[in-house]
């Protein structure tokens, strides 16, 4: 019988074949396009370390370099529990891939008009304590609209897209280690933070609540998130199974997830 992650890397393999089988390499003819909308004043979450450390990365600023198509120019800030650093970077695109909607089964609703494939360098203020830089690669899904292009949030998860996966190195001793993040559900080193349950929902691992996760599981509870007594168990549950939180502690989840701490 398979385990519950032997199935979930079936599945995501088999999406990762049927996407590239989906679409097309259409880099040359796309390149000139500014992607600058897909990234720019989003907020990102993310694990740091073995642990699952809660990270939130924002980009602030992005603009397309003037003599290179393929390089755009990064500031932002990220924070991980209160301590806030800034950053800035370069972000380089490898590869652009356009959907081809004659290829069979390849009209999904759920699938991006393109995806964007390159990799990042992004370097923390040496000035700022606990600095170093996260380098990696990134994978962006995009539809076009009437304003530009916009990312297409419809896949999440630790092999979804619209990911950054790689690792942060400290500026001052031998700390290095993985690193990434993605929209709504982050990505984790031992895939053991978040596990896809039901459809609709996904369950948190709560021994990781004190982990900067607390707030952000309680202000999407029931969203999107259900939070397991047990997170072992892979058998259907009940509304016993679920642990509860009052409303003044959802309340106040909301409202600590609220804050800008950006500026």
């Amino acid at each position: 019988m398979k385990t519950f992650l032997q199935i979930l890397f079936l599945l995501s393999l088999n999406l990762s074949l049927f996407a590239q089988d989906c679409y097309t390499e259409a880099t040359q003819e796309n390149i000139k396009s500014d992607y600058c909308q897909l990234w720019q004043e989003r907020t990102f979450q993310g694990t740091i370390g073995e642990d699952n450390q809660r990270i939130e990365i924002r980009f602030v600023e992005i603009a397309k370099d003037s003599e290179s198509h393929f390089k755009y120019h990064v500031k932002g800030k990220s924070r991980v529990k209160n301590h806030v650093c800034n950053f800035q970077g370069t972000m380089l695109i490898d590869q652009i891939m356009l959907l081809d909607e004659e290829r069979r089964d390849c009209n999904e609703p759920d699938l991006s008009e393109g995806i964007i494939y390159g990799t990042y360098v992004l370097n923390e203020s040496p000035d700022e304590n606990h600095a170093g830089q996260f380098t990696g690669d990134f994978k962006s899904m995009f539809d076009q609209s009437p304003y530009g292009f916009k990312l297409n949030t419809a896949w999440f998860g630790q092999d979804g897209f619209n990911s950054f996966m790689g690792t942060w190195e400290s500026y001052i001793n031998t700390d290095s280690g993985y690193c990434a993040w993605s929209l709504q559900i982050p990505p984790s080193k031992k895939e053991n933070l978040f596990k896809h349950y039901d459809e609709e929902f996904y369950l948190f691992n709560s021994k990781y609540l004190n982990k900067g996760w607390k707030t952000y599981v309680l202000a999407n509870l029931n969203t999107f998130l259900k939070v397991p007594k047990n997170f072992e168990t892979n058998e259907t549950r009940s509304e016993s199974d679920f642990m509860e939180f009052s409303e003044d502690e959802i309340s106040k989840a909301v409202e600590a997830e609220n804050i800008v701490w950006w500026n």
